[in-house]
Order: C-alpha cells, then sequence, then structure tokens
C-alpha cells in the first residue's frame, strides 16, 4: 500500500506538471517511484505478486518465466513481465527462495519505515498534548481542546510520518537493496547479466 502512494504521488505531480498551460513552466519528465529508478523494472511489477506467493495466497508450483519467475499462463509464450520468450529460456515449476527472500526484504523495509514513521507522528501528537494540558497558555490549555489536537493531530502527523515521507524513504531503500541482491543473483546464476537479463559478454 505504502509504495502504491508514493507511486500516485509521483504519477499525480508529474501529470499536473505535464498540463501546465503554454504560459507555465513545465517541470522535467517524473521517472521512477520516489525517486528511485529501478535497473530492472519487472521487479516492481512483480513486486506485489510475490507478496501474494511469500502470503501463501497462490500455489506454490506452476509455471514461471525462466528469467524473472513470474507466473506464467499455459498458453505464455512471452513473459509479460519481462519480455523473456519461452523458447529462449525454458520456464521452471517453482521460484526460487533466494529470490522469494529479496523480495521479503523489500516489503520488511517499507513496512519499518511507514509504521517507525507513523508512530514518530503519534509521539509528536502526544507531546503536542502533554505541552497544551501542562503549559498551555490560556484556551490552548483547555483539556478538550488538547485531546482534540491529539486525535486529530496524531492522525495527520502518522499519516505524513508514515504513509507519505516514510513510504518514500522505505521505498527507495527496499527497492534498492532488492535490486541489488537481485543483480547478485543474476551474476551467480547467469554469469553477470545485465537489466534486461542478457549475458554481459554475450555476442
Amino acid at each position: 500500500m505504502s509504495r502504491r502512494v508514493a507511486g500516485e504521488g509521483a504519477r499525480w505531480f508529474a501529470r499536473g506538471m505535464a498540463e501546465a498551460g503554454p504560459g507555465e513552466r513545465a517541470a522535467p519528465e517524473v521517472r521512477g517511484v520516489a525517486g528511485y529508478e529501478s535497473p530492472y523494472p519487472y521487479l516492481d511489477r512483480l513486486q506485489p505478486k510475490m507478496e501474494e506467493r511469500l502470503a501463501r495466497r497462490v500455489p506454490a508450483t506452476g509455471r514461471f518465466c525462466g528469467l524473472c519467475y513470474a507466473r506464467l499462463r499455459a498458453e505464455d509464450t512471452v513473459c509479460p513481465f519481462c519480455g523473456t520468450a519461452t523458447a529462449a529460456r525454458p520456464t521452471v515449476d517453482e521460484i526460487p527462495q533466494e529470490v522469494l527472500r529479496l523480495y521479503l526484504q523489500k516489503q520488511k523495509t517499507e513496512a519499518r519505515w511507514v509504521h517507525g514513521g507513523a508512530f514518530f507522528g503519534l509521539i509528536l501528537a502526544s507531546a503536542l498534548f502533554l505541552w497544551m494540558v501542562l503549559w498551555g497558555p490560556g484556551i490552548l490549555g483547555h483539556p478538550a481542546l488538547a485531546f482534540g489536537v491529539l486525535l486529530l493531530g496524531g492522525y495527520v502527523l502518522a499519516q505524513l510520518f508514515g504513509t507519505f515521507i516514510g513510504a518514500q524513504i522505505g521505498y527507495r531503500r527496499g527497492a534498492r537493496r532488492r535490486d541489488a541482491a537481485w543483480a547478485a543473483f543474476l551474476a551467480e546464476r547467469d554469469g553477470g547479466a545485465g537489466p534486461g537479463g542478457e549475458r554481459s559478454g554475450a555476442g
């Protein structure tokens, strides 16, 4: 969910600038999500699918792309995620545990930043509540107003530091770690494949 919020924010900004009038300054095209553009775009598209597999909401076995391990239908001859043809790279029956772990690491990293940011926002709201009750001058020290600030401020600050700021930081950090782990996996599996899955020394 946090990645979706970060992505929607980036797309909203890009759409707004693209619709700017002729007299308004247009910003450069926004690429990637939350300020990070993955060298392996198919990993972002696969992340929710792999999270379904991690949660055991889909079968562990099946027909999977031999490059990116996306689940394929029986009639698929080209992977819809990475574009690899099944004739060029045979399918496999199961996703390696090492691959699942790199998606899990990204999911946990993002979740830690979202939850940590939300908790920080709640602490700030609680501190503001205590200040108002103990030292707030005049109407600011009224318990009813302070309680309202605690509820509303807690929600707003948790959303700000968790869903928005924390989600973007967590996405960037988690995606970078996931992509680095995937690059290492490709290097070990294929002898140094590039972002598209091709061998770096291929002629």
